[in-house]
């Protein structure tokens, strides 16, 4: 429903110099014409001049002078300003906006209508306005062409443009004709020297979408629309009405429209309110690549509806997270601030529900501009998955990196008591449940990569999603941003595949960051270089580390070297110590990461890296992995 209400303009009774000139400087007082409508409405027929407009004032020997209103704007008459040039006078025709006027060559002015417009109810004037200057300094302006006041329902969200055509002839473009029928009956089609359609630019995702059109005025048997997406592939054609449509000068011709019903796409993606089909790679599957700003959030709809991540299932986006609905800052923990670590991720992995059961838009909070590349595995309608990736060059230098950004899942190191359950048949964070999960607690856990002792093995569809395809572990769960090994009195240990891409024999850097859990991890953890290459030198860089646990402890960055090396160089041991310490007991949820760097001789294309805790004097030595990265030299 729409209210309007009528302007009051009689405050405008001002008694003004009236001396019209001729030359030099010279000032025109414009009146704006009302729109043919029973109520005046500001928003749709602009009735008021603004502060920028400039009007076009024609010279005698027909050249056209560019006057710019004197004042603020924001009332219906206004006072122009402008120099007629040196050797001329004063013409017989003003037109605005100025940027309208082309030309005016004895009684006939040509005329310009924009065929681009915003389809939208604006306070924006797109038509155009013609006034005779006559023996006075005032001008009364006057419509050059009508208006259609449209409202088009039901209006498909992936359509980005409407596109008008008559075939009465051009809606838009270059016109021509005596400056006395324009103010009289306005512009006709016929008046076209080269003409063209209106194209309306769709901003709105809503499913009605609003426009006021100028067009020339005629008694039109049909205006056609054809909607387009924003590949310029056709959604719709229909007619506006199946009458004559009368047009004439200053009217505002009121239209509702509603559009043909369209079948949603299988899948489509949208971004900020721009949807986007995305095509079907294989069976169920659709992919595509869009530029993203550096924050924004998107649905994906499937069939017309609209879905999100699952609560918990995986980042649920790119970039910063923190949703409390991610699995990555796990529900109540960050919430509650009991942890001040942020997590930065470029590849996310999981499941998708309806807006309606969990309204979980994918966020993207990235530090610039991007692109990215989404996978919508919906093959099994009941469990639909996503896999968001963000593109970027491939680094030659680098030979190999994982930095567990598809690990997002909890466990207990992060709260006791607050961890999200332990078991790992309810919910693998990517495949399908074997249990129902309810969608807003956090009643699931992660899996294990290696059945050991009890622990639950996980699935080849999981190892191969996360890319772990190639790994050995040793009883390893996947935690937020990490993998952990042992547990208690269980050792583990994690190998990476080969550094396949290495040619020959190659120097390179390992960088490692890696923290312990708590005072049950003092135990020496190994770092292990397996077929070729030994450690020639490195550092270790502990971060600051501030106690939860423990009031007011807190603790500086440091760092110290690594300089010794067993069995050949090929081993480095690790022990508790300021570099590389436990936290103070469980509590402490952010535990003290470290840094690694070392430098390494001979590695080839059968060289891998393993981390390993065996069992020592005390436990096996729970540990934290997040970032390993292997660069040449």
């Amino acid at each position: 429903m729409l209210i309007a209400g009528c302007k009051d303009y009689s405050y405008e009774t001002w008694t003004p110099d009236e001396t019209l000139s001729r030359t030099g400087e010279v000032s025109l007082l414009a009146n704006f014409e009302n729109l043919q409508t029973k109520v005046f409405m500001d928003e749709k027929g602009h009735g008021t001049w603004e502060g920028a407009d400039e009007i076009a004032v024609a010279c005698s020997d027909g050249s056209l002078v560019t006057f710019k209103l004197d004042g603020t704007g924001d009332t219906k008459r206004a006072v122009f300003k402008g120099t007629i040039p040196s050797g001329k006078q004063l013409g017989q025709v003003a037109v605005y906006p100025a940027s309208a006027a082309l030309s005016m060559s004895g009684s006939d002015l040509t005329l310009k209508l924009n065929d681009t417009i915003d389809a939208a109810v604006s306070s924006t004037y797109p038509g155009v306005l013609v006034g005779a200057i006559e023996d006075t300094w005032e001008v009364n302006f006057k419509q050059a062409v009508g208006f259609l006041n449209m409202a088009i329902g039901n209006f498909p969200a992936e359509a980005t443009k409407i596109i008008l055509s008559s075939p009465e002839g051009a809606l838009s473009g270059t016109f021509k004709a005596p400056v006395g029928r324009i103010l009289d009956s306005g512009l006709k089609p016929s008046d076209a020297v080269s003409g063209s359609d209106i194209t309306l630019n769709v901003k709105s995702s809503g499913k009605t979408v609003y426009a006021l059109v100028p067009v020339p005025v005629a008694d039109y048997a049909a205006i056609n629309a054809s909607l387009l997406n924003n590949k310029g592939e056709i959604v719709v054609e229909q007619p506006l009405s199946d009458y004559t449509t009368g047009i004439s000068r200053a009217e505002l011709h009121s239209m509702n429209i509603e559009c043909a019903d369209v079948a949603a796409p299988p899948c489509r993606i949208n971004i900020g309110g721009e949807r986007t089909v995305m095509k079907e790679s294989s069976t169920g599957v659709f992919e595509g690549e869009f530029e993203v700003p550096a924050t924004t959030s998107f649905y994906v709809e499937l069939d017309g509806e609209a879905y999100g991540f699952a609560t918990f299932s995986g980042a649920g986006g790119l970039g910063t997270i923190s949703s409390d609905a991610s699995a990555l800052p796990v529900a109540k923990i960050k919430a509650s601030g009991k942890s001040k670590r942020s997590y930065y991720v470029k590849r996310a992995i999981g499941t998708m529900v309806s807006s309606s059961v969990a309204d979980n838009p994918f966020s993207i909070n990235l530090e610039s501009p991007g692109k990215i590349h989404v996978v919508i595995d919906n093959s099994e309608p009941s469990s639909p998955k996503y896999r968001i990736n963000l593109m970027q060059e491939a680094d030659p230098a680098v030979i190999f990196h994982e930095d567990f950004d598809l690990c997002t899942l909890g466990g207990d190191y992060l709260a006791p008591a607050d961890g999200n359950g332990q078991k790992a048949d309810a919910y693998d964070g990517y495949l399908p449940s074997t249990s129902t999960v309810t969608q807003n607690n956090g009643a699931f856990t992660f899996d294990y990569p290696v059945d050991v002792s009890t622990a639950p093995e996980a699935k080849p569809e999981y190892m191969q999603a996360y890319g772990f395809q190639d790994w050995v572990f040793e009883y390893a769960a996947e935690r937020p941003g990490g993998l952990q090994l042992c547990a208690g009195a269980i050792a583990g240990a994690m190998t990476t595949p080969a550094f396949s891409s290495i040619e020959g024999s190659a120097d390179a850097v390992i960088e490692i960051e890696i923290a312990r859990f708590s005072t049950s991890s003092t135990d020496p953890v190994f770092v292990i270089l397996e077929n070729g290459g030994s450690f020639t030198s490195g550092t270790i860089t502990r971060d600051a580390y501030v106690a939860a646990s423990q009031a007011g402890t807190s603790f500086p960055e440091a760092t110290s070297a690594l300089g010794s090396f067993e069995d050949g160089g090929t081993t480095l041991r690790l022990e508790d110590n300021d570099y590389f310490p436990h936290s103070w007991n469980n509590a402490d949820i952010d535990k003290p990461i470290s840094h690694i760097r070392l430098e390494a001789s001979g590695l080839t294309s059968a060289t891998k890296l393993k981390i390993d805790c065996p069992k020592g004097a005390k436990n096996a030595p729970r540990i934290f992995v997040f970032d390993i990265k292997v660069t040449k030299k």
